[in-house]
């Protein structure tokens, strides 16, 4: 089968699969390396991919999408203007005309590869590409369009609100990453919509066995963060509150923040040295996927304050990786990830007071500590498995065709 993929996709994740060097190529779009994981099992499955996606340091005038090519792979690329509203080389926003302009580029590289089906990610401007392409497409929920414009009420996430019922209302095949997504969307859907997780990069469950055997010191724990903002979604106040509150019993537990905004003198450092409340936190930001899970590795657990998110892939990943998670229990998609309860520690993710508790019921009991590592490793192997879940969509495929 050729399939195209389309979302927002980093060369990065993908070079692997594209021939000689890579360093002269466009970046693409960071942000989810889990379309890397699903491109990446599809071409070892046998089949032919295809990878549609944008980048800004494109030339506006590129009337053509730029493509490169691998073994059983090619990825197309086109202009994705930088300012949602503001003027950009003489084009208006991006939001202006509802990504008229990457819309156009994305369908173009569509009808010039030709797949025989298209799987679009997100439900924004790459889903209205691939159903106006009028190829066979299956269109993925990752995040509520409604929950994100309630936490972040602007003139963008209105704009992306509306963009997301008209994919709804028009696509033929829908699947989201969560129950709790599921019956966020299924409200605005012509056609029910299945629930198909986010899949665990194939490494890290090779890693499971190593993982469940190695040796655990929580006498001075490794936390870590991983956010893609600081925002009210995100929630980061208080879990850097609560982890200030940690280090009075635990003088020596550490805090690792990573992700946008939380590098060295961004917003999370400031925020906390104003408070001066910074002793233990350590600001990495932004860093490659690969190194993130390498860092990951060597932490203790993993602290998620969002107030709601789908399928967090952090979460995932950490468990994958042998670290117990305490998350929201009113966080979204956040309790169905952690089995409710039972391969994670759900909390009050509102209250630095709760948070702090939670850490310390969980790094003061060993036993508990253990039950639960071996929960989440568990819950990858069977929920989260790249195999099963390129299975189902391989279902999907055939279906909408």
């Amino acid at each position: 089968m050729k399939i195209g993929i389309t979302g927002p996709i980093s060369t990065e994740s993908v070079s692997k699969h594209l021939d000689g060097d890579v360093s002269s190529l466009p970046k693409g779009m960071d942000g989810a390396p889990l379309l890397g994981t699903i491109i990446s099992v599809l071409i070892e499955r046998g089949h032919e991919v295809s990878a549609y996606t944008l980048d800004e340091s494109l030339p506006p005038s590129l009337s053509q999408p730029i493509v490169e090519h691998g073994n059983g792979f090619k990825i197309y690329y086109g202009f994705h203007r930088r300012h949602s509203f503001r003027p950009n080389d003489g084009r208006c926003g991006r939001m202006v005309d509802f990504f008229k302009t990457e819309r156009e580029a994305i369908e173009k590289a569509i009808q010039i590869d030709k797949p025989d089906v298209v799987h679009a990610h997100w439900t924004y401007e790459f889903a209205l590409a691939a159903i106006a392409s009028g190829v066979p497409c299956v269109v993925t929920c990752h995040d509520s369009p409604i929950q994100v414009l309630r936490f972040m009420p602007n003139l963008y996430r209105l704009g992306r609100y509306f963009m997301a019922r008209q994919v709804l209302r028009n696509a033929k095949v829908i699947s989201a990453v969560s129950p709790y997504l599921q019956n966020e969307v299924a409200r605005y859907a012509k056609v029910p919509v299945i629930v198909v997780p986010n899949p665990a990069p194939p490494i890290l469950l090779n890693r499971i066995f190593s993982s469940a055997l190695r040796v655990i010191d929580l006498s001075r724990p490794s936390i870590a963060m991983v956010q893609s903002g600081w925002d009210k979604r995100k929630n980061p106040a208080p879990a850097l509150k609560a982890f200030a509150k940690l280090r009075q019993t635990i003088p020596g537990a550490t805090l690792h923040l990573f992700g946008g905004d939380f590098g060295p003198g961004e917003k999370a450092q400031v925020w906390a040295k104003a408070r001066k409340i910074e002793a233990g936190m350590i600001f990495h930001g932004l860093m490659p996927h690969e190194q993130l899970l390498s860092e990951l590795g060597a932490m203790h657990l993993l602290l998620h304050p969002a107030l709601e998110e789908s399928c967090p892939m952090s979460l995932v990943e950490a468990m994958a990786l042998g670290l117990p998670v305490v998350g929201g229990h009113k966080s979204g998609g956040v309790p169905w990830v952690l089995d409710y309860g039972k391969a994670g520690i759900l909390t009050d993710v509102r209250s630095a007071e709760s948070i702090c508790q939670s850490l310390l019921e969980i790094l003061g009991n060993k036993e508990m500590y253990e039950r639960v590592m071996h929960a989440g490793l568990e819950r990858v192997r069977n929920v989260f498995s790249a195999d099963a879940i390129i299975s189902q969509y391989e279902e999907l495929y055939r279906s909408v065709l």
